[in-house]
């Protein structure tokens, strides 16, 4: 099942926020979270305030830290990602969470999109073109320098 949004779900406009967008990234891996945290210096407008490497410390970096958007890995030790996004999602002003992972089949993008994610990319291939693109539709042209963006879909868009 894809979850790409049609038009009458999407709002006309990408949501724009005019600070920065403090960003969260959840991945247990140290490559991983080095490669996204590289891939985020060359956006615009983004601003990294914390990595988590579990599902349960990503819960407690939300909630100290705050941030507008989530970077989330599907597997992650003691909370995975789709559980961990859901727990997110029921917070009175969430932040927008993008699942990142290299386990992409049908059933993993269907989870994420009833846990509440408002994206789903694969690890597989051109990363940061997916991620940039990503976040250009999530956040407009001033969150993220605009790559080619394939694999990107996106449904839960915030308010």
């Amino acid at each position: 099942m894809n979850f790409i949004a049609t038009k009458a779900e999407r709002p006309t406009e990408p949501v724009t926020l005019h600070s920065r967008i403090r960003t969260l990234v959840v991945d247990d891996s140290p490559f991983m979270l080095k490669t996204i945290a590289q891939i985020l210096k060359q956006a615009a407008n983004l601003d990294l305030v914390g990595t988590a490497t579990n599902g349960l410390q990503a819960l407690r970096l939300v909630s100290a830290l705050l941030p507008d958007l989530v970077l989330m890995d599907v597997h992650l030790p003691y909370l995975n990602g789709i559980q961990a996004t859901q727990y997110i999602k029921q917070r009175e002003h969430p932040p927008a969470v993008v699942i990142i992972t290299s386990d992409a089949p049908p059933v993993t993008k269907a989870m994420a999109e009833k846990a509440g994610a408002d994206g789903f990319i694969s690890k597989e291939g051109d990363l940061k073109s997916r991620l940039l693109g990503a976040l250009e539709d999530l956040f407009g042209p001033s969150g993220a320098s605009r790559a080619a963006a394939t694999d990107t879909s996106f449904h839960n868009q915030p308010a």
